[in-house]
């Protein structure tokens, strides 16, 4: 009986939280699902759409505009994970090491991921700016020609991938040390002792124990950078040509620049099945490894 009475009081807390996981997650995407499934337009939203099945959705496959951004989304996502993962995992092992000024060095790694999106654009944007740009003069005064870093397509990418593995690789070295932490020290001195150099122990004792947090970080960052809108917006603004325009920037102009909600909608259904294709496939990577 006080078992049964506990259970009851436990389901009572969790009516809250349900409520609100209703309402603003699982109401909106339903909802979006369905205006998918018509032809609406902000301008005659009060008369209601016409139901068209899944033409948004063919009309996605016929949409070369879409497809541009889907493959710079795509690169760039998996660009600056792969870097941000490297360099975060240089981060985060320079921080598990003990030495003088650690709190320090610790705080100076951390600062750009404090530091607002938006602030960080428009600061590498300014950085990079092709007639007073810090960086552009640098290359000038070493004899070099200046880079069309924002009005170049080859430019506007690479300054994007700079902007963020800056901005984020922080992120990913916290995650990271965090799973480096958890590895016992006494296994790096049965090592030693057997003759396992540095980079052995790292690839046959680190990189095993702390896979899960490494899969769970990478799976963190591909689905904020598949989504990725404001360090975009301040940046290059999608251009020059749309060529850095992302999936997310282009679903935002469908709503509220020609106002097509039902493509819209149909854009946005596509990044969020992206995303849970992203979350499924290293959620079973992670539950390999733990059933191992």
């Amino acid at each position: 009986m006080y078992q049964k009475k506990r259970q009851r009081v436990a389901y009572l807390f969790l009516i809250p939280a349900m409520v609100l996981f209703l309402l603003f997650v699982a109401y909106p995407v339903l909802n979006t699902l369905k205006t998918s499934l018509y032809s609406l337009r902000i301008q005659t939203l009060s008369q209601g759409g016409k139901f068209v099945g899944f033409q948004n959705f063919i009309k996605l496959a016929q949409d070369k505009t879409m497809l541009t951004s889907l493959v710079f989304t795509v690169g760039f996502t998996v660009v600056s994970v792969i870097l941000e993962t490297v360099l975060g995992m240089a981060c985060a092992l320079i921080m598990n090491r003990t030495f003088k000024g650690q709190g320090f060095v610790r705080a100076m790694i951390l600062i750009p991921w404090c530091i607002p999106t938006i602030v960080s654009g428009l600061m590498w944007s300014y950085m990079f700016s092709e007639s007073f740009g810090v960086i552009n003069q640098a290359l000038k005064a070493i004899g070099l020609s200046p880079v069309m870093w924002v009005t170049g397509a080859k430019g506007a990418f690479s300054s994007m991938i700079i902007a963020d593995v800056w901005k984020t690789s922080p992120y990913m070295s916290l995650l990271l040390l965090s799973g480096l932490k958890t590895v016992p020290g006494d296994i790096y001195e049965a090592a030693a002792i057997d003759g396992a150099g540095k980079i052995q122990q790292f690839f046959f004792i680190t990189l095993p124990v702390i896979k899960p947090v490494v899969l769970v970080s990478v799976m963190f960052r591909t689905i904020q950078s598949f989504r990725i809108y404001d360090l975009v917006k301040v940046l290059t603004d999608g251009g020059p040509n749309s060529a850095t325009q992302s999936l997310t920037m282009y679903t935002m102009k469908q709503y509220f620049t020609f106002g097509d909600l039902g493509y819209g909608a149909a854009l946005a259904v596509l990044t969020f099945a992206v995303s849970l294709i992203i979350a499924m496939f290293f959620y079973d990577g992670m539950k390999s490894k733990l059933e191992v």
